[in-house]
């Protein structure tokens, strides 16, 4: 296998600390670069288009991104199967695999996108979009869509890819569509005042180097795991074990969307429309610390999934802490910056608008003490997946959904905009203390 998981390290036999590090860093810095073109893509819209610009595009994007939910749950599915079989030294299976995988991505972006063109617009409505934001925000979701493909197959031959042993390359590859989204946001909003449709195309353009990329490794004759006529046939059995194994996946996707839909509606309900962009510029901030996160999570599946295939459970358990201890480093840094200097992060995304700063900053102090918990429950999640147990994953994701259609609603109605900043945390403390208490018991 090129680049195999053997080497230049062994999953099995190296040092955990040393695979951790290994795999973890590239990943992160991949995640990283995914949240540095989001974030560029805030900050051309809250620059060059404006507040309404920034409301339109919070509406939008969570809606928008159901499509690296399926990416996430063909991709994550695929690849926890993948090295599971790979430890079991079944590298056929693991091929048979990723073939599977690339064909239910087609399907799942013919459904998809086709339902996101037809009802974008009437979502919005519901979610309670209204004149120039609902035109502007439905004008970025129907170029999202009709070019979304390319973020469901980047999304999961990311994944894919990584643990094909070639965690490097899938940093380099996130580095340049990185690069190419935000030359294409100065072409498509600066040079060419194409607005959030710019921005959408942009964004789509950059997922299509990206997914291209991915893909040419496994279309090549390099890869033990090489993409041909054979494995592309759907086998129902294989099928159903990556939906059931990425079912977690989806879901904390799908929660990522539904908690900032569920914010709007909220906002707009107890609030007023700058609420919104200020929410837009909390999350845009949050997706920096996400992103580091998903890439521990990331980084430690490979090794958790190969080590569980190889019933090396020590090894797996040492992999998982580690992960925790770094998860939780993370976020003590990240609260300690946010809260010290939140007035310059507003900056970066709004310039020196006196009437969303306050607000921001007001939300940036009452919704980012539940960043550790954030953290955990997405490492947490990822963990169960690794180890083939999707029940008490999908338990876990589930829940957070659950929870905040519930909270959120109900702490607005008590104590107004305020209770929608505090309704997240105090679901992630409730859902962190669970998921201890089952690992523990485990």
């Amino acid at each position: 296998m090129s680049g195999s998981l053997s080497q230049p390290l062994s999953l099995r036999d190296d040092s955990i600390f040393r695979l951790f590090w290994r795999y973890t860093l590239p990943t992160i810095a991949a995640m990283l670069v995914t949240g540095v073109y989001v974030a560029v893509d805030g900050m051309f819209v809250g620059h060059f288009i404006g507040e309404d610009g920034l409301a339109a595009i919070i509406l939008g994007y969570p809606i928008g991104s159901i499509l690296y939910a399926l990416g996430a749950l063909i991709g994550m599915g695929a690849s926890a199967l993948v090295s599971i079989k790979l430890g079991e030294n079944k590298t056929e299976e693991a091929r048979n695999i990723v073939g599977n995988a690339f064909s239910l991505c087609l399907i799942a972006s013919v459904i998809f996108c086709g339902l996101g063109i037809s009802f974008g617009q009437d979502i919005l409505q519901w979610v309670g979009a209204e004149g120039k934001i609902l035109t502007m925000a439905t004008d970025y979701l129907f170029w999202y869509f009709s070019m979304g493909f390319f973020a469901i197959l980047s999304m999961a031959f990311s994944s894919l890819l990584r643990n094909d042993g070639q965690p490097n390359r899938v940093t380099y590859i996130m580095i340049f569509g990185g690069v190419l989204n935000i030359v294409l946001d100065w072409l498509l909003i600066v040079v060419i005042p194409w607005g959030l449709t710019g921005a959408a195309i942009a964004t789509m353009l950059s997922q299509a180097a990206t997914s291209a990329l991915c893909l040419q490794h496994f279309f090549s004759d390099k890869s033990s795991l090489r993409i041909q006529w054979d494995s592309l046939k759907l086998k129902l059995d294989t099928c159903l074990q990556i939906l059931k194994l990425g079912t977690s996946s989806l879901l904390m996707y799908m929660y990522l969307s539904v908690v900032l839909i569920l914010h709007n509606k909220a906002f707009l309900m107890v609030g007023k429309p700058i609420h919104v962009a200020a929410y837009g510029i909390v999350s845009y901030t949050e997706a920096f610390f996400y992103l580091i996160f998903e890439g521990i999570a990331l980084g430690t599946q490979p090794i958790t999934s190969f080590n569980t295939g190889a019933g090396l459970k020590d090894r797996v358990i040492k992999a998982r802490n580690l992960a925790f201890a770094v998860t939780l480093a993370v976020a003590a840094i990240g609260i300690a910056v946010l809260y010290s200097f939140p007035d310059y992060v507003v900056y970066l995304f709004a310039g020196d608008n006196a009437l969303l700063q306050p607000v921001a900053t007001n939300g940036m102090f009452l919704y980012f003490w539940g960043l550790p918990f954030e953290g955990m429950l997405l490492v947490g999640a990822t963990y169960f997946q690794s180890i083939n147990m999707p029940k008490e994953a999908s338990i876990l994701t589930g829940g957070k959904l659950l929870l905040i259609s519930i909270f959120i609603f109900v702490l607005a109605h008590l104590f107004g905009v305020n209770g929608v900043w505090v309704a997240l945390p105090i679901c992630s403390l409730l859902l962190t203390t669970w998921m201890v208490y089952k690992i523990k018991r485990s």
